[in-house]
């Protein structure tokens, strides 16, 4: 088995974390599966975590290549308001200055978010109101099933615990089953479940968007040598 290394975040890590959070952004596959712009998407999934945050991440390295990372949040309302008066404000001008507004699959993404609005407006309002923390996680395909994400979990529940919070949640959709057995294993459990729609290459394909939380206790972790 390859050896990992679990470190903090750096900022020389950047390029590194945006690049493999785009290349496994849609359910283990890339971005522009269904979104067009990767220096956009990379800004959205990550910008906050990696220049608001930095504290709250976590990299898993094998010989130099980042191959697994953790975003954490510790404080759901301040990513909210970050996320609302700073960082849309200055991404929708990005967007609009390379022109992804024009591109006929971000129309489709806006056709599904009208249609998903009640997990826009009514769960993540709920979720940015409140003072608990949350995750985001990726790892390289090629080094899923050795225990990268269950290391990196376990790292950040540790920082989570230094720093009072009760619980972490993550955010699902059901059609990414390997994503929501892990989080399972790791003792998540559903929270709340909301309809969502995707529309990709005109069709809509129809999924529940799952809040996945979980409790955290001072406790010891689960057996390492299990899981993903």
């Amino acid at each position: 088995m390859n050896k990992i290394n679990i470190r903090p975040y750096k900022a020389e890590d950047r390029p590194a974390l945006r690049t493999l959070c785009c290349d496994v952004a849609d359910r283990g596959g890339p971005i522009e599966n269904f979104f067009p712009d990767r220096e956009v998407a990379a800004d959205l999934l990550t910008k906050y975590y990696t220049d608001y945050e930095p504290q709250s991440s976590f990299v898993a390295l094998c010989d130099k290549r980042m191959v697994g990372y953790i975003n954490g949040c510790m404080d759901n309302r301040r990513y909210g308001l970050v996320m609302f008066w700073l960082l849309a404000p200055s991404l929708l001008i990005k967007a609009f200055k390379r022109g992804i507004f024009f591109r006929p699959e971000i129309r489709q993404l806006l056709q599904g978010m009208l249609k998903n609005w009640r997990r826009i407006f009514v769960w993540r309002k709920k979720s940015f109101h409140s003072h608990q923390g949350h995750l985001h996680i990726g790892i390289a395909g090629d080094f899923r099933g050795q225990r990268v994400g269950r290391n990196l979990l376990n790292t950040l529940v540790d920082h989570a615990l230094e720093m009072g919070i009760a619980q972490l949640a993550a955010s699902v959709h059901d059609a990414n089953r390997a994503a929501g057995v892990f989080f399972e294993a790791q003792g998540f459990a559903v929270r709340e479940r909301y309809p969502m729609v995707l529309i990709r290459d005109g069709k809509e394909e129809h999924y529940h968007s799952l809040l996945y939380v979980k409790k955290i206790e001072e406790c010891c972790h689960p057996e390492r040598s299990e899981g993903s």
